[in-house]
C-alpha cells in the first residue's frame, strides 16, 4: 500500500499512474524532438537569408545593385531583363531629361495609295484633297544561304616544283561557313547572350541553315582567333595609356575558381581572364614597368603592383556609411568623410593651376589625417580609419591629376555584362573557352566605346585575317625528284 496526495492506492494503480507518466514524457520528448527539428530548419533559413542580404546590402555592393524598398527578394529579379529597377526608381525619362526621338528615315520607295469610291455610300471620288504620308521601315524576309562550290585550282611550277593552290577572296581557307556565318555567331553569343545549341536554332529558323551547337562554338572560336591581333593592339594601347581602370570578379573555369579582369581606358577595354588574382595580372597586362596611374579599389593586389593609384571613393563612402548604421561614433566620422569628397568634387569644378591643385591637395591630407586620428573603440569605425590610413597616399590623386577619377565606376561597370554571361555561361571549360571569352568581350566593349557597329566590325576582322593567313601561307613544296 502507498499515499499518494493523501489518497492510500493500490500497487496496481501505482503502476498504471508511472505508465501514464512515461508515456506521457515520451510525448513530451517526442514533441522536443519535432520542435528541435522545426528550430533547426528556421536557423537554416535565416541562415541563407542573411547571407543574401549581405549579398546585397553590404559596403562593397554598389547603390545600383542594392535591394529595393519593396518586399520582393532579390533572387526573384532578372538581372538580365533591362526594364527592371533594382534602385526602386522606374524606367524612362526622368523629369528635367530632354526627350530622345529617333531620327526619321529618307524612304527608299514611294507607293501612292489611292481610293476610287467611297467606302460608305459608294460614290466615286474625283481626285484626292490631300495626303497623309507615313513612314514603314520593315527588313526583308530571311534570305536561305547561299552555297558556292569553289573548284579551287593547283599548279605545280615545272622549274622549282612548288605546289600552289589558287585562293579567293570569299573563301575561307577552313571550314565550309562563310564571312557573315562566323560574325553572326559570335555577336549572337556575346552580343545576346545565346546559348550555342540556340544559335544553330536560330541560322535553322531564319535561314534554313542546318548546323550544330558545335558548328556555332567553332565558328565563334574562328571570330576570336581572326580578332586576336586586334586584341593585342588593345592591350598595347592600354600600356601606354596614362591612366588605367582596373577591377576583377570571379568566374569558373572547369568548376574552379577564376577571375575575370578588365582593364579600361577612355577608348579601349580589355578582359582577361586568369586562374590568379594577384599582382602578377596587371604586371602581365599592362607591363611592369607601367607608368600610368591605376584607378582601383581597395584589393591588395594593386598597391603590390603599382604605388601610383587612385583609391575608389564610392567604396570608402559606401563602407563609411556602413560603418555609420553599425557603431555610433561612425556617424560624425561618414558625415566629415563624405564632406571632404563633396567640396573637392565642388572645388575641381573650376579650372584650377597647378600650384593650386596642389593646396587643394595638402588641406584635404590634413583633413583625412585629423579624421584618421580619432580615437574610437575596436569594430567597424576603427575598421574604417585603418583603410583611410592604409591608403593615405592614394585617395587624393585625382585632386592632383586633372584625368584622374576619384571612382572606379568605369571598371565597375565594364564588369557588368562579364557578370550577366556569367549566369548564362555557368563555367568556361578549358584555355580555348578562356580566349574566345576574352577576346571577344575586349573587342565588342572596345568597338562600342568607339562608335563602332561591332557586326561590320567583326566581318572585317575575319576577312583580314583571311587575307592575312593567305598572304603569309608557306605553299608547300616538291622536289622535281
Amino acid at each position: 500500500m502507498g499515499s499518494v496526495n493523501g489518497d492510500d492506492l493500490t500497487k496496481d494503480e501505482l503502476l498504471s499512474r508511472f505508465l501514464q507518466l512515461e508515456q506521457r514524457v515520451e510525448e513530451v520528448e517526442q514533441e522536443n524532438t519535432q520542435l528541435r527539428k522545426k528550430l533547426q530548419e528556421k536557423d537554416e533559413q535565416i541562415e541563407e537569408l542573411e547571407t543574401r542580404l549581405r549579398k546585397y546590402e553590404n559596403p562593397h555592393t554598389p547603390p545600383s545593385k542594392r535591394r529595393s524598398g519593396t518586399d520582393e527578394s532579390p533572387t526573384s529579379q532578372d538581372d538580365e531583363d533591362d526594364n527592371v529597377r533594382t534602385d526602386g526608381g522606374t524606367p524612362g525619362r526622368k523629369d528635367g531629361h530632354d526627350p530622345e526621338w529617333r531620327s526619321t528615315a529618307d524612304p527608299d520607295e514611294e507607293i501612292e495609295v489611292t481610293c476610287d469610291c467611297c467606302p460608305e455610300c459608294g460614290d466615286h471620288f474625283d481626285e484626292s484633297v490631300g495626303v497623309s504620308p507615313r513612314l514603314v521601315e520593315e527588313i526583308p524576309d530571311p534570305q536561305p544561304p547561299e552555297i558556292t562550290r569553289y573548284n579551287r585550282h593547283y599548279y605545280q611550277c615545272d622549274s622549282c616544283g612548288t605546289e600552289t593552290v589558287a585562293t579567293h577572296p570569299d573563301c575561307p581557307d577552313e571550314g565550309q561557313f562563310g564571312v557573315n556565318v562566323i560574325a553572326q555567331s559570335a555577336l549572337s553569343r556575346y552580343d545576346h547572350r545565346l546559348p550555342y545549341r540556340r544559335i544553330a536554332d536560330r541560322f535553322e529558323q531564319l535561314h534554313g541553315l542546318e548546323l550544330s551547337g558545335a558548328s556555332a562554338w567553332h565558328a565563334t572560336e574562328r571570330a576570336a582567333r581572326a580578332g586576336r591581333c586586334e586584341y593585342e593592339q588593345i592591350r598595347q594601347e592600354i600600356q601606354d595609356a596614362d591612366v588605367v581602370h582596373i577591377d576583377e570578379t570571379g568566374i569558373k573555369r572547369d568548376g574552379e575558381q577564376a577571375w575575370i579582369w578588365t582593364f579600361q581606358t577612355v577608348q579601349h577595354t580589355l578582359y582577361a581572364v586568369r586562374e590568379s588574382r594577384g599582382s602578377d595580372v596587371p604586371a602581365e597586362v599592362l607591363g611592369e614597368d607601367f607608368a600610368g596611374t591605376v584607378v582601383c579599389d581597395g584589393w591588395a593586389a594593386y598597391p603590390a603592383f603599382s604605388s601610383n593609384l587612385q583609391r575608389c571613393w564610392a567604396h570608402i563612402l559606401r563602407e563609411a556609411e556602413d560603418a555609420a548604421e553599425k557603431q555610433a561614433e561612425g556617424e560624425p566620422i561618414y558625415q566629415a568623410l563624405r564632406q571632404v569628397y563633396v567640396a573637392l568634387q565642388a572645388r575641381l569644378e573650376s579650372d584650377l593651376t597647378v600650384r593650386e591643385r596642389a593646396d587643394l591637395q595638402r588641406v584635404a591630407r590634413r583633413e583625412l589625417e585629423s579624421l584618421i586620428e580619432r580615437s574610437v573603440p575596436d569594430g567597424p569605425v576603427a575598421t574604417l580609419l585603418g583603410k583611410l590610413e592604409g591608403g593615405l597616399d592614394h585617395w587624393l590623386t585625382f585632386v592632383g591629376e586633372p584625368a584622374v577619377s576619384p571612382t572606379n565606376n568605369a571598371a565597375e561597370n565594364a564588369l557588368r555584362e562579364p557578370v550577366v554571361l556569367r549566369k548564362v555561361i555557368g563555367t568556361l571549360r578549358n584555355d580555348r573557352g578562356m580566349f574566345v571569352h576574352e577576346t571577344i568581350l575586349s573587342l565588342l566593349a572596345t568597338w562600342r566605346q568607339q562608335g563602332r557597329n561591332p557586326y561590320e566590325e567583326l566581318r572585317r576582322v575575319v576577312s583580314s585575317n583571311e587575307m592575312i593567313s593567305r598572304a603569309h601561307a608557306v605553299p608547300a613544296v616538291k622536289t622535281s625528284e
